[in-house]
């Protein structure tokens, strides 16, 4: 055999010797040149043999067993494919059963009022068998069994006496304005005759269960009957047309109760849903304090299962809404182990913007709306903007109120109630300090932004720049400036004349023009066409909006017995927007241009602490 062949130990075959092998018996050792001598080589391994090769049997098992892995898989892919599929159908499923559930519930809404009980009572338990958890189907299916119960039946009595009898006793229980016996005596008689005394009977029966869904609605305190409230005034709104008011607290109500079933269930959708609550009515009931729970106890239970970030973002969303020690260690224990473990950490939610949600709020369709709400928990009021298209309203500015648009920009300039003064937002939402300057109120920017006029404690408007050079400059005793599109700036003062609403061009040397004869005319807001202003007054005794023409006239634009006050026009004059006091609640209304057509469209609570300094800005 060649001296640079082998024989292969396993299969036999010579094989060319390419690297050191054992060496075999009564072959010469061949002597290395002298380097060999001198430079270490290193030996190969002599006591290893090599892995005999796998036997047929052992190549098809490896065959098999990988084949079985590979089903294996296929079989959890399809298997969990077909569990996903499942839970969507069984969400999809669920959400037609409460959609038909909604429909049955109408229909015995329906046959209540018109005294079928026993179709009603079928519709409502068929509405619980496709919705155990309704309350409303539930609370519907009682009412209609003890009517159906209580209803009468002419025996020994004539039908007469007991149509009579039945008014009787409902119209006595309405005069005391004992609604809940009202309403049982007169749908009892709705349902044994329907045709006596018809318009009487629907007019009181409307009534008395308006007032009384309205009255459980008031009610305070965890065990209040929203459902019972709600379910009343299902039933007034199936024989008349309710109040904008009553149909705000129905929909605040509702909310409420929607955001409250996914409380310890469903977390994100808890807080969406309080977030929703809460940038429409901040002051109902204890969404404040739900939300601020909310955000805690779902960052305690991201922290129990170990996801730190998350659970420090939860952490930052609660301190927005209320500063504690104790949280903001949790917060900075949370981020600390969020940062050491991801090396892109979620960075912490700072500042004053608080999360976005998508409602939108109806009939709202042009510019941007600022305004102030007051917050119990700390005292202050804070600053919302709400953008036409954008989705609901959105917290911009803790601690601030009187904002006022820059027009046609993203520029608002408010006064600073955390670092007392007056504050800019910039482009992005960063703001800045005009003026620290605790007496300075209301301020307003110029058509072109590069100075503000603003309110002064000394009692005197001045006028400054907004790039802080200079010093501020007086212009007139007053308070309460606005500056219009065209260049006019208006305020209410006095001066030896009077008092009322001044005008004044502040580029050129002519005096200014007072226009109206009260002090008491304030709120101002311009038209955006320049030659007109909206402001509030109380002439008649009570708080009511004005037009005023800037060449001369006044005319009343809304007059109610309530309150009416700080007047806004949409930036294209389709719609005003004003501030009412009904039923113990401060509301935003949208109405026409004219004041006519007003309805609610954001509450603003119970409470608005020196509600005649404060102001109501909308821009495009």
């Amino acid at each position: 055999m060649p001296e640079h062949l082998a024989l292969c130990p396993q299969c036999g075959l010579n094989v060319e010797e390419t690297q050191p092998i054992k060496r075999r018996k009564n072959r010469p050792v061949r002597r290395l040149i002298d380097l060999e001598e001198t430079i270490p080589i290193p030996l190969p391994q002599q006591e290893e043999e090599a892995p005999p090769s796998p036997t047929l049997w052992q190549r098809v098992r490896f065959v098999l067993v990988s084949l079985f892995i590979f089903l294996a898989m296929l079989l959890l892919s399809s298997a969990l494919g077909i569990y996903a599929g499942y839970r969507q159908g069984e969400i999809e499923r669920a959400a037609r059963s409460a959609t038909a559930a909604a429909d049955h519930y109408a229909r015995g809404l329906a046959y209540l009022d018109s005294g079928e009980y026993e179709r009603a009572i079928a519709e409502f338990r068929y509405a619980l068998q496709l919705n155990p958890d309704d309350p409303l189907a539930a609370q519907g299916l009682d009412e209609a069994m003890a009517r159906l119960a209580a209803r009468p039946t002419p025996t020994s009595q004539a039908r007469e006496d007991i149509t009579a009898e039945l008014f009787a006793r409902g119209e006595a229980a309405f005069q005391a304005q004992d609604w809940e016996p009202a309403i049982e005596a007169l749908s009892q008689l709705r349902g044994f005759d329907p045709d006596y005394r018809r318009d009487e009977v629907e007019e009181m029966l409307c009534t008395s269960l308006y007032r009384y869904g309205m009255a459980l609605l008031s009610e305070e305190g965890e065990d209040a009957p929203l459902e019972k409230g709600i379910f009343y005034l299902d039933q007034a709104q199936q024989i008349c047309p309710l109040p904008q008011e009553a149909l705000w607290e129905r929909e605040m109500a509702h909310r409420y109760l929607t955001a409250l079933g996914y409380w310890g269930v469903d977390w994100e959708q808890c807080i969406r849903r309080f977030e929703e609550l809460y940038t429409l009515a901040p002051a109902y009931r204890d969404v404040y304090t739900r939300l601020y729970q909310a955000h805690v106890l779902y960052g305690d239970l991201w922290a129990e299962e170990g996801e730190m970030c998350p659970a420090a973002a939860e952490y930052a969303r609660a301190l927005e809404l209320l500063q504690s020690d104790v949280l903001q260690q949790k917060r900075d224990q949370a981020a600390e182990v969020c940062a050491a473990a991801t090396p892109t950490p979620i960075p912490p939610i700072t500042g004053t913007l608080p999360t976005t949600n998508t409602y939108t709020i109806p009939d709202f369709r042009v510019g941007r709306l600022a305004y102030p709400a007051y917050n119990p928990q700390t005292g202050l009021y804070d600053i919302y903007i709400l953008v036409a298209g954008g989705g609901g309203p959105v917290r911009i500015a803790a601690g601030a109120d009187q904002p006022s648009w820059l027009w046609g920009s993203d520029r608002l300039i408010y006064r600073n109630l955390l670092a007392p003064g007056i504050s800019l937002t910039q482009p992005g939402g960063q703001p800045v300090t005009l003026r620290a300057d605790p007496g300075a109120s209301s301020p307003t920017l110029s058509p072109d932004g590069s100075r503000y006029a603003y309110a002064a404690q000394d009692g005197y408007i001045y006028i400054a720049r907004t790039d802080g050079t200079g010093e501020p400059e007086p212009v007139a005793p007053g308070w309460g400036p606005a500056w219009g599109p065209s260049g006019l700036l208006a305020w209410t003062g006095c001066d030896d004349e009077g008092c009322g609403i001044f005008i004044d061009n502040p580029d050129d040397d002519q005096p200014p023009r007072r226009l109206t004869s009260d002090r008491n005319d304030i709120g101002l807001h311009w038209h955006p066409n320049g030659e007109m202003l909206a402001y509030m007054s109380d002439h008649a005794g009570d708080w009511d909006l004005y037009l005023l023409h800037i060449s001369g006239g006044v005319q009343v634009l809304v007059d109610t017995p309530d309150i009416d006050a700080l007047p806004a026009w949409a930036p294209d004059g389709s719609a005003l927007i004003f501030v009412g006091y009904r039923d113990d609640q401060w509301v935003i209304y949208l109405a026409d241009p004219n004041g006519a057509n007003a309805r609610p469209i954001i509450s603003l609570g119970d409470t608005m602490p020196g509600w005649t300094n404060q102001r109501i800005s909308w821009a495009p």
